[in-house]
């Protein structure tokens, strides 16, 4: 499954888009009924100056997981978004497999 990934200030970049999809991949180990992704990109303020946020919504078993997260550094950005967002979907797996 591959993210709908949208980039604002900042030009597209195949490293993002490898990334994004490789830790969304790895997502479906904890569950394999995720909805389709939106991943955006922004770079706060001039290119190449400003911080990066990760926004992340991901329809979950009903429900849809944002989360944003903001770092100096993209890939930073990406992996603590990433991190977060699997925390809520492994509970979310684990309250479906209780029922």
């Amino acid at each position: 499954m591959a993210a709908q990934i949208i980039f604002h200030g900042i030009n597209r970049s195949p490293a993002v888009e490898t990334a994004v999809n490789e830790k969304l991949a790895a997502l479906t180990k904890f569950d394999n009924q995720l909805g389709p992704c939106k991943v955006t990109v922004t770079q706060e303020g001039h290119q190449t100056m400003g911080a990066f946020t990760i926004r992340i919504d991901l329809p979950v078993a009903g429900r849809n997981l944002i989360v944003t997260r903001t770092n100096q550094d993209v890939m930073a950005a990406i992996n603590e978004a990433f991190d977060t967002i699997r925390r809520g979907v492994v509970e979310e797996a684990d309250k479906r497999r209780q029922r």
